[in-house]
């Protein structure tokens, strides 16, 4: 059974990115965003400022052994609060982003989580699509809620286009250095964006943005001893709320389907990971 435990710990680590904190306790579900009606305008202008926001983080992520002869299934959950501070110059924007709570829960054999200092913060530059994240002075070596906040920055700092109209579409792509479990990795995901049409969210009128995402990922390095390849592929989905007054993500949904294989000792064991992030927020 050590092996088993071992595999699982690290790839629930993937998507949650978590930290334990003092208090653990479960997510509580937010209620959903009301579904995009067709534009009754001709489009809308984005108009990015500078501002703080912060956001109430739901994650959870479920992961089956495909190896076994009796596949079972274990889960993680985790909530946090994070801080984004953005100031907008011409055409660069200036940004910080913190976590400041987290706190997880596991169902099933899942070895405790890393306890790691809170607070974590990284900042650095978006130019166009372009986005740069500066070094975190509090990470040492491989840290997952830095590598998550790093994730979380490369999903809510989107360049969106100026204008939006019903219908449009475009393409992004980027590559990440992070950390999947304690193994650095790399992973590298193909956008698309496509405009649904408008709602009203928390009282004001956004824009609803759908996005679909193809997935790989390959990480190498050691733990506990044993040399550990991670080979990973699959696909994504996101629909963002955007308020078009300020270029501020009001609500983000997102959620992952991942084949993930394991190489450690010569043995490859194989994995399916299921995986959900709701950002709401929060004033």
């Amino acid at each position: 059974m050590r092996p088993r435990r071992h595999h699982l710990y690290f790839f629930v680590l993937i998507t949650t990115g978590c930290a334990r904190s003092a208090v653990q306790r479960p997510v509580q579900p937010t209620p959903l965003p009301p579904s995009p009606a067709p534009s009754a305008v001709g489009g809308w202008t984005i108009n990015r400022s500078s501002g703080a926001i912060s956001y109430q983080i739901s994650r959870s992520a479920a992961i089956e052994s495909q190896s076994d002869s009796s596949p079972h299934r274990e889960i993680s959950t985790n909530t946090a609060r994070e801080h984004v501070t953005l100031d907008l110059d011409r055409d660069t924007i200036r940004f910080t982003a913190i976590i400041d709570t987290s706190s997880t829960t596991t169902q099933g054999i899942i070895g405790p989580v890393q306890p790691v200092r809170l607070p974590v913060q990284l900042s650095g530059l978006q130019i166009g699509d372009s986005l740069t994240i500066s070094t975190d002075s509090t990470a040492e070596g491989c840290n997952p809620v830095s590598s998550a906040l790093s994730a979380d920055l490369h999903n809510l700092l989107v360049g969106f286009p100026v204008r939006l109209s019903q219908g449009s579409s475009w393409r992004d792509s980027l590559e990440l250095s992070t950390c999947q479990g304690m193994i650095p990795t790399t992973v590298r995901i193909a956008r698309s964006y496509v405009v649904s049409g408008e709602a009203s969210y928390q009282g004001l009128p956004v824009v609803v943005v759908q996005r679909r995402d193809s997935i790989r990922a390959h990480g190498e390095g050691a733990q506990q001893q044993h040399r550990v390849i991670l080979d990973a592929s699959g696909t994504g989905a996101a629909t963002y709320y955007l308020n078009p007054q300020n270029g501020f993500i009001l609500r983000l949904n997102t959620e992952q389907n991942l084949d993930l294989a394991i190489t450690t000792s010569g043995k490859i064991n194989r994995f399916r990971e299921s995986s959900t992030q709701n950002f709401s927020s929060v004033r």
